[in-house]
């Protein structure tokens, strides 16, 4: 099943197009103002009714407050369509005959907020109470979570006449007499997650599960713990969990893939995934004490690798070691997403700290305006307005890494392949047709075979040292640093990123 949900012209939001991920759980974060709450309230709309009575409340026309009359929010179920206005009363959908189909898409969809309210259970002695062992799936839950075992005593009490289940956690026993302790006595964190625990473990298969204010009083260890649990609800249970938080631990813990941003430029939302966290967070993890004098933006892990080894390069062929400045490689995400984060630097970096982009070789068609042909120029994209507006702080690294490697070694393989067997301490045989098959391909298909090529050689000197994934990329782009960083288009590319 696929559902897209796009919405116009509500609230901060002009215009905003979602893909709903068909399973698994997910951070779903962005700025204050980005459209979160607003995309939370159509996903619920899903399957509630009321969602857009009480998400975007109107005042209607004549008072010119929360106007909502040029707003539309169209939902794709199986490319079939169905679109929703509001009519100055109520919202209305285009084709009728479709306003069933939002339901389609899955076979449940809830909305879960911070919910921190007390069950007071007990006006006589809980010891006369019938107390039954909690669910033992809630207490798993709540034990995983809280790193604890004091669960393992967690109890529950029916209350007739309340329709509600009240907790107790029963005490060690002192002189044979038994004691508890209620929610009453629970702590904040320790109540939402009791009462959302209780929520999640009710999930269906095939359901789609909204998480807001997911902090809820926790610590970040335990906010951490809470998205693992809620990753195994939704594997074993083949569903959909978005969990929506501004939790710098969080997002920082989670995989690249379970991260979904939202970045509203002037209004048009671009939902980002699989975004590295600096750029989730639109913050960079500095020493306390000190900031540097440089900070270079990249792509990726690849590219860090190059620049890291780039540097390492001009330190030893710089004699003046006081002249270096202290520098740093920070991970943003694609071409795109550094520039963004390059123009918005100064307002998170200290005064006298210089940031740089260096982006992959392969970036350079899409982010140079093309040349006019027979005096007719084409319209710029956002990333060619982007990148003219801060050119004199954008490089390109002379290669996209993984290809830079696999053009090295195939100008002569037999040589490469002894030199970089030297150079990483293991014996490295390649295929020379495997080492060749790029040049052949389209751009694109060749740096994705690059990659799997750069793969393989890390797998074997992982094999042969015993060493970390990280470690064996480090050997090989460190390699081709070394063997391209006496050429003058080099020593011009150091300087401007460090000099």
């Amino acid at each position: 099943m696929t559902a897209k949900i796009t919405i116009k012209n509500i609230k901060s939001i002009s215009f905003l197009e979602f893909e709903v991920p068909s399973h698994g759980a997910f951070i779903l974060t962005g700025m204050n103002g980005c459209g979160k709450t607003s995309l939370l309230v159509t996903l619920h709309r899903m399957r509630n009714n009321h969602a857009f009575q009480l998400g975007f409340p109107a005042a209607g026309k004549s008072q010119g407050l929360d106007r909502l009359d040029e707003a539309r929010i169209e939902y794709e179920i199986n490319n079939k369509t169905v679109s929703y206005r509001y009519n100055n009363t109520r919202w209305s959908a285009t084709p009728k005959s479709h306003s069933n189909l939002v339901k389609q898409a899955y076979t449940d969809v809830q909305f879960f907020k911070a919910d921190s309210s007390r069950v007071e259970p007990i006006t006589t002695d809980p010891r006369a109470l019938v107390k039954r062992p909690a669910d033992k799936d809630l207490i798993a839950f709540l034990n995983n979570v809280f790193d604890t075992k004091k669960f393992d005593r967690l109890l529950k009490i029916n209350l007739r006449g309340k329709n509600s289940t009240a907790h107790l956690i029963e005490l060690p026993a002192k002189g044979g007499d038994r004691s508890f302790y209620s929610e009453k006595h629970f702590s904040l964190g320790e109540l939402c997650v009791l009462r959302l625990a209780i929520r999640l473990l009710g999930v269906k298969t095939g359901g789609l599960y909204i998480v807001d204010e997911f902090e809820m009083a926790l610590h970040p260890a335990a906010q951490i713990r809470l998205f693992r649990e809620i990753e195994k609800l939704t594997k074993s249970k083949n569903c959909t969990a978005l969990v929506s938080t501004h939790s710098s631990s969080l997002i920082k813990s989670v995989k690249r893939s379970s991260i979904i941003y939202l970045d509203n430029q002037n209004g048009v939302v671009n939902v980002q995934r699989n975004v590295y966290p600096t750029y989730a967070l639109q913050s960079l993890a500095l020493d306390e004490e000190s900031a540097p004098d440089k900070i270079i933006l990249v792509e990726d892990i690849s590219a860090k690798h190059c620049v890291t080894a780039m540097w390492h390069h001009h330190i030893r062929s710089n004699t003046v070691s006081h002249t270096l400045p202290d520098m740093r490689v920070v991970i943003i995400g694609g071409y795109t997403e550094v520039l963004r984060f390059l123009s918005r630097s100064s307002s998170i970096t200290a005064s006298n700290t210089k940031c740089i982009a260096a982006l992959d070789e392969d970036a350079k068609d899409m982010c140079v305006r093309p040349a006019a042909i027979n005096g007719v120029s084409t319209a710029p994209t956002d990333t060619n307005l982007l990148y003219e507006s801060q050119v004199n702080d954008v490089v390109f690294l002379p290669w996209t890494p993984e290809v830079g490697v696999c053009d090295l070694i195939a100008s002569d393989p037999a040589q490469h392949l002894v030199k970089l067997s030297a150079f990483t301490s293991c014996k490295i045989q390649m295929d020379l047709k495997t080492l060749t098959l790029h040049q052949t391909l389209t751009p694109k298909l060749g740096r994705i075979h690059c990659k799997h090529v750069v793969g393989e050689l890390a797998g074997k000197i992982i094999s042969k040292l015993k060493c970390s994934e990280d470690r064996a990329f480090e050997y090989i782009f460190s390699y081709l640093v070394e063997e391209t960083g006496g050429t003058t288009p080099m020593k011009i590319l150091k300087s401007k990123l460090f000099g």
